[in-house]
């Protein structure tokens, strides 16, 4: 499902989320690969990281159609030179305001949501996100938006999770990527898939198949293995415990019994325990009574 996504599947909001640990920067880079190679206008709020660090990595001859829009060198405007993004900036009208002379279908990239929401207010934020993706006149087709997860409460992510149609979350990064999506249909219906990718040295995807990864994930170590105990039962083992009697477990004539009884007839049953000892002798003999 993520190939069909980054080949223009994906509509409206579309948030990346990661971990400091499972960095998501690179395939914020491959969604913004597939949009100049099908020919659209890239915008990029970019508030984390410089122009120059943020386009390493893009064909020279797409990177015309890639409009970085400065948010990094003076957000809060110390240094007083040409005006960079700031908090403030974060609104539909200001960045519809942007896309003003754009002429071919629109992508909108937020690097990243993290930085915006350390410095503004939650609902704001999402009225933005909305406006820009949904309610707006002039709705955005697509926008990407990289959250950092770990910056935030659950309960924050879970809000700005709801507003999304798609979410990409980085759960691990090795040789092979496992990322979790969930996305939702036209039909308001929520499709969530496990895939296992890896991104290429040209920002493109390779996608294990369903297969492919039944068999990887049986290649995995098992973390039981070396112990100095057994975690498991073999068959004989496990047909002794199943026949195994427990305490204080009622017989079939007990059940019977109470089942059946009427009022007025309580009965007391004693079923000896195997290791009881018995002893037919009075306790009571050498007593003169």
């Amino acid at each position: 499902m993520l190939q069909e996504l980054r080949s223009g599947g994906a509509q409206g909001l579309v948030l990346i989320s990661d971990t400091v640990a499972h960095s998501g920067r690179e395939l914020l880079h491959s969604f913004i690969l597939a949009a100049l190679e099908r020919g659209e206008q890239v915008h990029v709020m970019g508030y984390e990281l410089s122009q120059e660090d943020f386009l390493l990595g893009f064909p020279a001859h797409l990177v015309s159609r890639l409009h970085f829009h400065d948010g990094h060198s003076d957000p809060l405007q110390w240094i007083g030179g040409p005006h960079s993004l700031g908090p403030l900036d974060f609104t539909a009208e200001r960045i519809q305001a942007l896309l003003r002379d754009s002429v071919s279908m629109v992508t909108v990239v937020v690097d990243s949501l993290s930085w915006i929401m350390a410095r503004s207010p939650l609902a704001s934020i999402c009225r933005t996100l909305r406006d820009l993706s949904q309610g707006h006149k002039r709705a955005v087709p697509r926008v990407l938006a990289l959250l950092h997860k770990d910056l935030h409460s659950p309960g924050v992510v879970r809000s700005v999770n709801l507003l999304a149609d798609t979410v990409i979350n980085m759960e691990w990064r090795g040789d092979w990527d496992r990322i979790t999506v969930s996305h939702c249909k036209k039909s308001r219906k929520i499709v969530t898939s496990e895939e296992m990718v890896r991104i290429l040295g040209d920002l493109s995807l390779e996608v294990l198949r369903e297969k492919q990864m039944e068999q990887r994930k049986a290649q995995e170590v098992d973390p039981t293995a070396n112990l100095t105990f057994n975690l498991r039962l073999s068959d004989a083992e496990r047909e002794v415990k199943d026949s195994a009697i427990l305490p204080f477990t009622f017989s079939d004539r007990k059940k019977s019994s109470l089942l059946q009884s009427g009022p007025g007839s309580a009965r007391v049953y004693y079923e000896p325990d195997p290791a009881d000892e018995d002893d037919e002798e009075d306790p009571d003999d050498d007593l003169d009574v």
